[in-house]
């Protein structure tokens, strides 16, 4: 996050954020649920640049061409930002309850991840669950990385087109959550069930913890199933993202087969 760039919303200033690379900041022209203040490209890029120009231009957006050195140290000198940034507003977060009752309404999907916090996994979770037409993903209040340019960029412009949610309370709502008909499924290597024996065609929560400690006690409890990915000799276990993948293509195989013809959205 850049604090030099600023803006007022409602009598208070809110820091602007930089987010990098080709495909994040092309998703932030074409889709523009975010405002988009400025462009900063490299002087140095010249492939690759075209769509992002013409998308700036047509909507208005100022360009700065800067040196290479000078836009790296406004993303970070380690980012990969590609030679492409864009001032953006802050993420907006949505809401928990709506997405909640559409899921219900839809007997769509949702996750919950509990204590990750690196950047990367959390962006690679948002990619796949977008790609399988999730309804949104919830991170918990406690412990879990925010929406940060770095998890944007992992996410390849995913963020764009999947509601992330902040959610408090996790074991008190998933409690919640299956009195009102959801499956809360948790990811758990000691599960003696194997992830392909839960029934992931309703209103389902897939809830995975984060690196290392894995899921909180207190949430683990709340779920009523847990299931474990098998695992070769030698394997101790699979980075989050990938864990979560495998059941989220899971859960679009069920409800294919349960419903002929149901393709992800």
């Amino acid at each position: 996050m850049n604090h030099g760039d600023e803006r007022r919303t409602k009598g208070r200033r809110l820091p602007s954020e930089v987010v990098y690379g080709a495909n994040p900041v092309l998703e932030l022209l074409q889709v523009r649920l975010r405002e988009v203040e400025r462009v900063l490209v490299a002087k140095e890029r010249r492939a690759g640049v075209g769509p992002v120009l013409r998308l700036a231009r047509a909507a208005g957006i100022p360009v700065s061409h800067l040196d290479r050195s000078v836009l790296a140290r406004m993303v970070g000198r380690n980012a990969a930002h590609q030679g492409i940034a864009a001032v953006v507003s802050p993420v907006p977060y949505a809401d928990a309850a709506e997405l909640y009752a559409r899921a219900e309404a839809e007997s769509g999907l949702l996750v919950l991840l509990d204590g990750v916090t690196d950047p990367g996994n959390l962006g690679a979770v948002v990619r796949t669950a977008a790609a399988v037409g999730a309804v949104g993903l919830l991170v918990s209040g406690e412990g879990t990385v925010g929406l940060t340019p770095a998890v944007a960029k992992a996410s390849a412009g995913a963020l764009e087109h999947l509601p992330v949610a902040r959610e408090a309370s996790p074991p008190k709502k998933l409690l919640e959550l299956r009195d009102r008909g959801f499956q809360a499924v948790a990811l758990d290597g000691r599960a003696e069930q194997r992830w392909t024996e839960a029934d992931l065609t309703g209103a389902t929560i897939l809830v995975a913890g984060g690196e290392g400690r894995g899921l909180r006690p207190g949430v683990h409890r709340a779920c009523g199933t847990s299931v474990a990915l098998p695992l070769g000799s030698g394997v101790e276990s699979l980075n989050v993202s990938v864990a979560l993948g495998v059941l989220l293509y899971e859960a679009v195989r069920q409800r294919q087969e349960a419903k002929p013809g149901l393709e992800t959205s």
